[in-house]
């Protein structure tokens, strides 16, 4: 079964050895085979829009780009723009766009598809995860200036707005694509272009676009990206040389393979947030000190070390990370267990309390924070009993219906992840977390203009949401990636989603 994934890719390998003779000479002469960790099935989808775990993005993110991407310090780098600018009291950004870039089928690209992108993304109907995160956005005053500018005019002032606006689901489609057509057939300005796509199917094949806007890129002919779920067998397909790079891997197996010759651990600072979300409308969690019971009796850092085997940094229970100048606080909230046990019988539960937690494989560090969270939970007699779901279900299934999950989320500036599933109008509310108070910080931090006295904003909205939401967060995870011997020109991004294979090369 293994040799058969590669079926595909060993016709177009032996194929390409007819074309290397006339490549240029940076082009590496054969395919990269690039594994994920995981599989939405049916699911899997050419259209940008369709982004709610990290199988999807493996292959889009080749395929199309944004106008600007965020580095792993979440500065801005142009991609489609070229640059911005915004009016005084940043109600209105200007948008000039790079000449010269055409989609894949041909058509070149400008104003009139950034307009039609954003516009599509504010859709509910399409993509409720485009409305929730773009909810600054209005339809209305999203205008072309001329053929490369665009202009976004908002009814606040949204000071942050070019970091936000270019968030995973922010990759640009022709002007009038429809949705029937974006699911099988990808039409992006990327370096790779779809060459054999089916959702579900064993193997995705990308192969190099020649008309590339950014010369000498892609370095690779192309990409074959399959999945392997289990996360040795992933390590053991690249240290075998039957693949070249994994996506995603875990500390355990990163630690195995620390002294192999054969293999090059890639990584990033703490970025992936992995938290448990608790609905805060369904008992025992709708009492605020059932919630700070199951938090207090965490000990952060053991965590870290036991999930993470050092590879992260602690969380405190809200998206932004103690290593940000923006969080609340930078020291791990401690561990109290006595603490936790007065609350719960203040709580009406003096013999603790049983609860479900379901996670999945998904993410290899969910299982293993659920087990260890139900180990650290039972001493202050919090019973958690861990149900374990399929990953190709577990998003469709469990997430946003079960009231006690695990989840994580990509690296985010805090204007994007406090409200991506916090805020009260969110479509990802995993918390049923509805509070004016909050939703009021983050208007007033998207009207604050000096950064230090918005940062202060953010830090009040988290802190509301450490001390009485329904996250239970405490970790965060570097991004770990390996990279096949004879291979180069890969790093892996705080973001999760981010993939940027354009230097990727195999000899």
């Amino acid at each position: 079964m293994r040799n058969s994934r590669f079926a595909i890719g060993v016709l177009y390998s032996v194929s390409l050895l007819l074309v290397t003779v006339i490549s240029p000479p940076a082009v590496a002469a054969r395919c990269v085979r690039i594994l994920g960790n995981e599989s939405e099935g049916q699911a899997e989808s050419m259209d940008p829009v369709f982004q709610t775990a990290l199988d999807n993005p493996t292959h889009l993110r080749a395929v199309y780009e944004p106008l600007a991407v965020r580095d792993n310090h979440m500065k801005l780098i142009p991609v489609l723009a070229t640059s911005w600018e915004s009016n005084q009291d940043a109600t209105q950004w200007t948008f000039h766009l790079r000449h010269g870039v055409k989609f894949h089928d041909g058509k070149d690209f400008g104003s009139a598809d950034v307009v039609y992108t954003f516009k599509r993304l504010l859709d509910t109907n399409l993509a409720p995860g485009g409305a929730a995160s773009l909810s600054f956005l209005d339809p209305g005053g999203i205008q072309a200036v001329d053929e490369y500018t665009v202009r976004f005019t908002t009814k606040k002032p949204v000071v942050e707005l070019p970091l936000l606006l270019n968030g995973k689901l922010s990759l640009i489609v022709p002007d009038g694509a429809k949705a029937a057509d974006l699911r099988l057939h990808g039409n992006g300005t990327g370096p790779f272009m779809q060459e054999h796509f089916v959702p579900g199917g064993a193997v995705r094949v990308l192969k190099r676009n020649s008309n590339y806007w950014q010369p000498g890129l892609p370095k690779a002919e192309c990409l074959e990206i399959r999945v392997i779920s289990e996360s040795t067998s992933r390590m053991a397909a690249i240290a075998g040389g039957e693949a070249d790079l994994a996506l995603l891997a875990d500390a355990t197996t990163v630690v195995s393979l620390r002294n192999n010759p054969n293999v090059q651990i890639l990584k990033t600072t703490g970025a992936t947030f992995i938290y448990m979300p608790m609905m805060i409308d369904v008992a025992p969690f709708d009492d605020v000190r059932v919630r700070k019971a199951m938090k207090l009796v965490v000990d952060r850092q053991a965590v870290v070390n036991t999930v993470l085997l050092g590879f992260g940094e602690v969380g405190n229970d809200n998206p932004v990370p103690p290593s940000s100048p923006d969080a609340f606080r930078h020291d791990p909230i401690p561990r109290d267990v006595d603490t936790a046990k007065k609350l719960l019988a203040e709580a009406g539960h003096p013999n603790g309390i049983d609860i479900d937690l379901y996670t999945s494989a998904d993410n290899p560090a969910m299982p293993l924070l659920a087990e260890v969270y139900a180990q650290m939970a039972k001493d202050a007699g919090i019973r958690v009993n861990v149900i374990n779901a399929p990953p190709d279900s577990y998003w469709n299934d469990i997430w946003l219906k079960k009231p006690f999950v695990v989840s994580y989320a990509a690296a985010r500036p805090p204007g994007e992840a406090l409200p991506l599933n916090l805020k009260s109008t969110s479509k990802w509310n995993e918390t049923k977390w509805h509070r004016s108070d909050f939703d009021n910080l983050l208007a007033k931090a998207a009207a604050t203009l000096d950064p230090e006295a918005r940062s202060k904003v953010y830090q009040d909205a988290e802190k509301l949401v450490a001390d009485e939401g329904g996250i239970v967060g405490p970790l965060y995870t570097e991004i770990l990636a390996v990279l096949g011997k004879g291979c180069a020109g890969y790093q892996p991004s705080v973001d999760a989603t981010l993939y940027d294979y354009s230097n990727l090369h195999c000899e």
